[in-house]
């Protein structure tokens, strides 16, 4: 089980909690800043997209966000 930084929703894997925080950055200013410190994350570490997919590299970036607090 996953769980949403922003809502504290409890999600089935990685992929699920990434389209819920893709989703809801669309209608919600605080999921809004979430999506925005991941695409400056991936943006920052851009070999990244070479070597992981798209869910590993969302894995990460929640690893580091929840390091860094």
């Amino acid at each position: 089980m996953v769980k949403c930084p922003v809502c504290g929703r409890d999600y089935q894997n990685t992929l699920s909690l990434l389209k819920h925080v893709r989703l809801k950055s669309r209608y919600d200013e605080s999921h809004r800043v979430l999506w925005s410190e991941y695409v400056k994350f991936k943006s920052v570490n851009d070999g990244y997209e070479d070597m992981f997919t798209e869910t590993d590299i969302f894995r990460e970036f929640l690893k580091q966000r929840k390091a860094s607090f």
